[in-house]
């Protein structure tokens, strides 16, 4: 151990801006790799808490999707928002918002196994980060959100 504390470098998040957001859907919906296409009715305040989990998640680059037969997670940037509306004769109709995320999946599990790192209560290292001499920076969880499109997308 080293006699005095690390300093966290300039990109670290502080304590109470990293979020862990995790959105469940009922039934079975989550391939082995991750992919998925769910969706879920929700009323105006599950919506609202949505939203609220979903800016948090941006902050700290991560969003969990959960369904009945797998939970994935995924380190994300935001890539963009597309919005449409089609009116009806009575100038009605539905609002649709799609936010894109750049994404990378970082874990694929069963719905029932032990979760772990900050969703299962405790976070965790990497063992070759105390056991290797590679630059710290190199054990960054999302060191590909900074790059840009076409590098990212190539992982």
């Amino acid at each position: 151990m080293a006699d005095e504390p690390i300093d966290p470098s300039e990109e670290a998040l502080e304590v109470e801006e990293l979020q862990y957001p995790e959105f469940t859907f009922d039934g079975d919906g989550i391939d082995a790799d991750g992919s998925f296409s769910l969706s879920r009715s929700l009323s105006p305040e599950e919506m609202r808490s949505w939203l609220v989990d979903l800016a948090g998640g941006i902050t700290s680059h991560d969003l969990g999707f959960e369904a009945d037969d797998r939970r994935a997670t995924f380190g994300v940037a935001p890539a963009g928002v597309d919005a449409t509306f089609e009116a009806d004769d009575d100038g009605r109709g539905e609002i649709e918002m799609t936010f894109r995320f750049r994404a990378a999946t970082m874990t694929v599990e069963d719905a029932d196994a032990t979760k772990v790192g900050a969703r299962g209560g405790r976070g965790f290292i990497p063992l070759a980060m105390l056991t290797d001499d590679r630059d710290p920076s190199e054990f960054r969880c999302y060191n590909w959100v900074g790059r840009g499109d076409e590098e990212a997308s190539s992982e």
